[in-house]
C-alpha cells in the first residue's frame, strides 16, 4: 500500500499531467476487446466483489479499479467504511438486477482466485462514469486501485473523481474514517465478516428485530455464522439472514470455524 502523503501527490499529479508521472507503466494501445458478459446479480459479498449468473453459471466478479475497506478477510477486524461499502453496494445493485460486465483490455480478465475482473453497468450505462466502480470512487465509498503499476483503462477518471470525493470529504474521506481505512469499524477485535455480532450490530445502530440475546445488524449485507461472533441467540420473528439452519429457534448452534 502507499502511505498516505505519497499517494495523495501522486493522484493529483496523476490526474494532472498523466499516470506514467507517477511511475505507473503506459497500457498498450492495441489490446485486445474486452470480454463482455450480461447476467443479473445473485449476491453482494462486500463492497468491490460481487457474484452474477451468466449463460447458467454464476461467477464471482472483483470490481476493477477500486479498493473497499475489508470486511471479510478471516483474522482481520471489520475495517472502517466497510459495512458504509457494502450496504452501497447492494444498494446500487440489488439482488437479481441485470446487469452488463466487462473486462479491461489492459488488464487480466481473472485474477488468482478465477475472479472476473471489470467493469458493472446497471441499465443502459456504459464509459467510465456510468460504471458502478467509478459510482462508488465518486461518492468516497471506494479509492482508486492500480494493480502492477500498471494503469486500468479508466484510471484518469477514477483518480480525478477520488480527489473530488476527498476534497468533499465524503464517505471513507470524512468521519470517522478520515481517509483511513485501515483502522477497525468497531474499535478493535478480529472478525471474518461484516458484522462482528452485537457489537457490529450496537455501532451500526441496526440492530434486527427479529434476534434476540444477540445485536445483530439488518441486511444489507446477508450474513452468514462464519460472519459474526454471537452464537446460540434466539430467532424470534424471520431469520431474515438464515442462521438457524435446523428450525429449532436458536441460531448459530455451532462453534465458530
Amino acid at each position: 500500500m502507499i502511505p498516505g502523503s505519497s499517494r495523495t501527490a501522486c493522484v493529483a499529479v496523476a490526474a494532472a499531467v498523466g499516470l506514467a508521472a507517477c511511475g505507473f507503466a503506459v497500457a498498450s494501445a492495441h489490446a485486445a476487446s474486452p470480454v463482455v458478459l450480461r447476467g443479473t446479480v445473485t449476491k453482494v459479498v462486500d463492497g468491490d466483489t460481487i457474484k452474477f449468473q451468466s449463460r447458467g453459471f454464476e461467477s464471482t466478479m472483483r470490481l476493477i479499479g477500486i479498493d473497499t475497506p475489508e470486511t471479510k478477510r478471516p483474522g482481520y477486524p471489520v475495517q472502517c467504511g466497510g459495512p458504509a461499502a457494502s450496504a452501497e453496494a447492494a444498494r446500487l445493485l440489488p439482488v437479481g438486477t441485470a446487469i452488463r460486465v466487462e473486462s479491461d483490455p489492459s488488464q487480466d480478465a481473472r485474477d488468482k482466485y478465477n475472479r472476473f475482473l471489470g467493469y458493472v453497468y446497471a441499465g443502459n450505462a456504459g464509459g467510465a462514469r456510468g460504471s458502478v466502480n467509478y459510482r462508488l470512487v465518486r461518492t468516497g465509498f471506494a479509492k482508486t486501485y492500480v494493480y502492477g503499476a500498471i494503469p486500468f483503462r479508466y484510471a484518469g477518471a477514477f483518480l480525478g473523481a477520488e480527489i473530488r470525493a476527498k476534497k468533499s470529504r465524503i464517505g471513507v474521506w470524512g468521519p470517522p474514517c478520515n481517509g483511513d481505512t485501515t483502522k477497525p469499524q468497531y474499535g478493535g477485535g478480529a472478525s471474518s465478516g461484516a458484522g462482528a455480532g452485537s457489537a457490529a450490530g450496537a455501532a451500526s445502530g441496526r440492530c434486527d428485530p427479529n434476534y434476540s440475546g444477540a445485536c445483530i445488524p439488518s441486511p444489507p449485507p446477508d450474513l452468514d455464522c462464519s460472519d459474526i461472533t454471537a452464537r446460540r441467540f434466539r430467532v424470534v420473528g424471520t431469520d431474515i439472514h438464515r442462521f438457524d439452519s435446523d428450525g429449532d429457534g436458536i441460531a448459530c448452534e455451532g462453534a465458530r470455524r
